[in-house]
């Protein structure tokens, strides 16, 4: 939904879309681009009642997953997807998924994958075949996939004084065999322990971004 970023071939132009979908956003946010766009399409996330939010990532070493929240949990397990995703919305304000937690609906933000990659959109177009049939809106059989792999957000890592490099590519939820060099935030070491897993590890230049978020494995209660 982001048209001029398409247009430019980058994520975003002033803001990530995906983290301005807040019920009041601040004076910086509501005058970008992308605060304005969001503006526009939460009227339509208001009358709706469930959300299906599809990504691709830049990534190469991205795989599939799904992100959303308890309420969303059983209608999640039933989408061609091995590896979902809880407690987002508690270190990632304003997407989609949030925005509709908050108003008690169900949001499901399915990411498919490398945006390069043939398959992530054959697995895009399962997932939307998977949720319209779950709720009843188109005719199919409704099903539960495979075996999942349950993780929960437990941390985000943002840089407040220093640009952040990362140490290597890592895969998204990757579980760290050992206590792991994650990156650098200037010249200070960054770890994550091992047994835990990473997401999203990004170099970032400017502070107070995103680096990475650190996630657990967890059973389904």
């Amino acid at each position: 939904s982001n048209l001029e970023a398409i247009k430019q071939n980058k994520r975003f132009i002033e803001e990530n879309l995906n983290r301005c979908f807040l019920p009041i956003q601040s004076k910086e946010v509501s005058q970008t681009l992308e605060g304005k766009t969001a503006k526009e399409i939460m009227p339509y996330l208001d009358k709706a009642d469930f959300l299906l939010d599809i990504h691709a990532s830049n990534s190469i070493n991205s795989i599939p997953f799904i992100i959303t929240d308890e309420n969303g949990l059983e209608l999640a397990e039933t989408m061609p997807c091995k590896v979902i995703s809880l407690g987002w919305d508690y270190f990632e304000e304003g997407t989609t998924d949030c925005y509709m937690h908050l108003n008690n609906k169900k949001g499901i933000c399915f990411e498919s994958g490398h945006i390069n990659d043939l398959r992530s959109i054959t697995r895009a177009e399962n997932a939307i075949i998977s949720f319209l049939t779950d709720l009843g809106f188109i005719n199919g059989v409704k099903k539960k996939t495979n075996q999942k792999d349950y993780f929960k957000i437990v941390s985000i890592y943002k840089n407040n004084e220093y640009l952040f490099r990362k140490s290597r590519d890592f895969s998204d939820f990757e579980i760290l065999k050992e206590k792991t060099l994650v990156g650098k935030e200037g010249d200070k070491s960054v770890f994550v322990d091992a047994g835990l897993a990473v997401v999203f590890v990004r170099d970032k230049e400017k502070l107070g971004s995103e680096c990475f978020l650190v996630a657990r494995r967890i059973k389904k209660n």
